[in-house]
């Protein structure tokens, strides 16, 4: 099983997912950071577009962009000053399912995970998946359950099988479900 591809997190829409969220302005010709979370090296390319998730239709175009650290700087056409730039700070970027790329064998958007129920090998209830982090070292799901919340590595090790919207069945590593 591969993991979750980083362009998976889900926007708001399911229709839609999240490719990068808007950080600070940078200089004053409306240049942003974006944390980036896709997994297509062009998808902040010149030319690329990508649409704000605040419920309405707003497209920005991708003037250029660069690399800063473990962020990019990218100028979009539509914003030609700082405080535009300011003002998108926060701005979730997505992109409609449709443009996002084919998944390989054993690859899951998150919302395809969001919401099913966890099982071990065994039988044993674990909970159910609420959200999908995307951490720099892989994937985890949060599994929550009356008596709190697991995070539950998205590795082969210990999911062994995936029904897309419906049920996860784990193989826990010792100490996984605080036992």
């Amino acid at each position: 099983m591969k993991e979750n591809p980083r362009s998976s997190r889900s926007s708001s829409n399911p229709s839609h997912l999240l490719v990068g969220r808007v950080g600070r302005a940078v200089g004053l010709k409306g240049e942003v950071e974006v944390l980036v979370s896709s997994d297509a090296p062009d998808r902040f390319a010149a030319g690329g577009t990508v649409y704000v998730d605040d419920g309405g239709s707003k497209v920005l175009t991708v003037e250029a962009s660069r690399s800063r650290g473990d962020r990019t700087v990218v100028k979009f056409a539509e914003i030609d000053e700082r405080t535009a730039a300011e003002s998108l700070r926060g701005a979730e970027l997505v992109i409609p399912l449709a443009q996002a790329r084919e998944l390989e064998t054993g690859e899951y958007w998150d919302h395809d995970l969001i919401g099913c129920a966890v099982v071990t090998v065994q039988g044993e209830r674990v909970g159910q998946v609420t959200d999908v982090l995307q951490q720099p070292s892989g994937s985890l799901l949060v599994v929550k359950n009356a008596g709190g919340e697991h995070l539950v590595p998205l590795i082969q090790e210990v999911i062994r099988s995936v029904e897309p919207g419906v049920l996860i069945t784990i193989e826990p590593i010792p100490g996984l479900l605080g036992d």
